[in-house]
């Protein structure tokens, strides 16, 4: 039987409010080689770290590749690579899709803070409902099962061994911030719509200004013509 690739995965999620999810009931993430092997390598690290000091059990990252939407009819009519209905899997296990599963912006809620948490044997996503303090949590998802997706996707061990991920020099990381990095109610957020004025592009000039001195004045050539 032919193997579809997996290309996003959906898993329910949890509340730090009992009575109040923000109509988030599910996290939908794309997959995709790069990101999973993203994902791995920083599990092996993690691990790593932690036979070095046992304090160390896990890494938060930022992360807005996930979606959070509410159950819909769009879900109820998903299949997944196993052709189970998606409602069928069972609670708590993480529902597999070889289809992009063409949710609009619409069918997504709106939520701050998103980031994902790795463990040597799992990951998952968090996030928090928009002008809220309600935390959503997805369930776990195992490295077993990332790793299916990565072989479904093509990827290979000796090709997720040597895909590192790039570390971010310090000062990319720092004019990104600058670009995107928001306050709002004492939080701060990723905004990718944040509009950016004189003064943001001031602190960005002063960043680039410590390792490339800012251009002297254009002298122009003064020579009298022949």
């Amino acid at each position: 039987m032919k193997k579809h690739p997996i290309t996003h995965l959906i898993v329910g999620t949890s509340s730090s409010n009992e009575y109040d999810n923000g109509d988030c009931d599910y996290c939908l993430v794309p997959m995709t080689v790069e990101y999973i092997s993203y994902l791995l390598n920083y599990m092996d690290e993690i691990r790593r770290m932690h036979r070095a000091d046992n304090a160390v059990y896990s890494l938060e990252c930022w992360d807005g590749s996930p979606g959070y939407f509410r159950d819909n009819d769009k879900f109820g009519e998903l299949r997944d690579v196993d052709g189970d209905l998606a409602g069928d899997v069972p609670e708590g296990e993480p529902i597999l899709l070889a289809v992009d599963p063409k949710f609009n912006e619409d069918d997504f809620q709106r939520v701050d803070c998103m980031s994902v948490q790795i463990l040597s044997e799992d990951v998952w996503w968090t996030a928090y409902v928009k002008h809220t303090g309600i935390r959503i949590e997805s369930g776990h998802v195992e490295k077993k099962t990332l790793l299916r997706i990565f072989r479904s996707l093509g990827g290979n061990w000796e090709s997720r061994r040597h895909a590192k991920a790039r570390p971010v020099p310090p000062t990319i990381r720092r004019i990104h911030d600058l670009l995107y990095l928001d306050t709002k109610d004492g939080r701060e957020s990723y905004d990718p719509d944040r509009v950016w004025d004189a003064d943001i592009m001031a602190m960005i000039a002063e960043v680039v200004a410590e390792f490339i001195p800012r251009p002297g004045a254009v002298h122009q050539d003064r020579r009298t013509p022949p």
